[in-house]
């Protein structure tokens, strides 16, 4: 399960509208499934199709993490035109087995949805994502 503060998905649907019509990217850091802090990060490869977190980004923030104590609990990123379903890309890229994949479809910008899974060895599951209005902190 992956769980969410409602303010930590309207900051990712932001992010991704914003990055639109290219996909956007980040990390989720929390602990136990919880996320605690978004990382909105820079598409190294910008594109409608494909996302690639840049590397410089993505070791300053997994080193942020660690000093704040906090586990990857996932990745985001967006689908401009396509469900919110993990793409054959998406499944080949899958480099964190601990990590849930959280995807953002902008098929209809007005009401962006996401749905996050676990892709393990090329093996997609869908992980139920709650999402909370109270403080969980």
């Amino acid at each position: 399960m992956l769980i969410l503060h409602k303010d930590s998905l309207q900051e990712i649907y932001a992010h991704c509208d914003g990055a639109y019509p290219n996909e956007a990217c980040g990390i989720l850091a929390g602990r136990d499934g919880r996320v605690e802090t978004v990382y909105p990060m820079t598409n190294a490869e910008p594109s409608p199709s494909f996302y690639l977190i840049d590397a410089q980004e993505q070791f300053r923030v997994m080193k942020q993490m660690r000093q704040a104590g906090e586990d990857l609990v996932g990745i985001y990123h967006s689908h401009t035109g396509s469900p919110a379903y993990p793409s054959a890309t998406d499944v080949s890229l899958a480099y964190y087995p601990e990590a849930h994949y959280l995807i953002v479809t902008l098929m209809d910008r007005a009401h962006p949805a996401a749905r996050a899974y676990s892709i393990v060895d090329g093996a997609i599951a869908e992980v139920e994502v709650r999402i909370h209005s109270e403080e969980y902190r």
